[in-house]
């Protein structure tokens, strides 16, 4: 599967890595040169620095071509257009964009976006094991290993 994800930082790059070690051509984008550091050394997949508004961009990076593209830059503005214009114009099938701000989550979804708002994600989940004694609660270590936390 050819998969863009634009930003690379600690979801991107997790994402990216995650899809690389899976067998995916990844391309991961990112304005700042820099942030690709977040990047384990042995990813091998595709890395541009650019502008992704500008579709000179998206085109280097073979949008024409992708069957997934996350948007998981810091704006929830450019996350909206970017899936937007993914799934519209490019026809990208599967599109997912991240939501910083849970109040403007209705943005995202009046585009008719996949969403995950990490933010309310974790609220929820606090407050499910704050108000109820889970059964078993689990973390993410590593690059996708499962830990065993807690076990009531």
């Amino acid at each position: 599967m050819n998969v863009i994800v634009i930003g690379c930082g600690r979801v991107g790059a997790e994402v990216a890595y995650d899809l690389y070690r899976k067998g995916h051509k990844v391309t991961v984008i990112d304005q700042d040169q820099a942030a690709f550091r977040n990047l384990p050394e042995d990813f091998r997949g595709l890395t541009m620095r650019g502008d992704v508004l500008t579709q000179d961009v998206l085109l280097r990076a073979g949008i024409e071509h992708a069957q997934a593209l996350a948007a998981v830059t810091p704006s929830d503005s450019v996350n909206t257009v970017l899936g937007h214009v993914a799934r519209v114009v490019f026809k990208v099938p599967n599109v997912v964009v991240r939501n910083y701000d849970p109040r403007k989550s209705a943005l995202h979804q009046a585009f008719g976006l996949q969403v995950i708002s990490p933010v309310s994600m974790g609220a929820q989940r606090i407050e499910e094991i704050l108000s109820e004694a889970p059964k078993l609660t689990v973390g993410k270590t590593g690059h996708g290993e499962v830990k065993k936390l807690q076990e009531s």
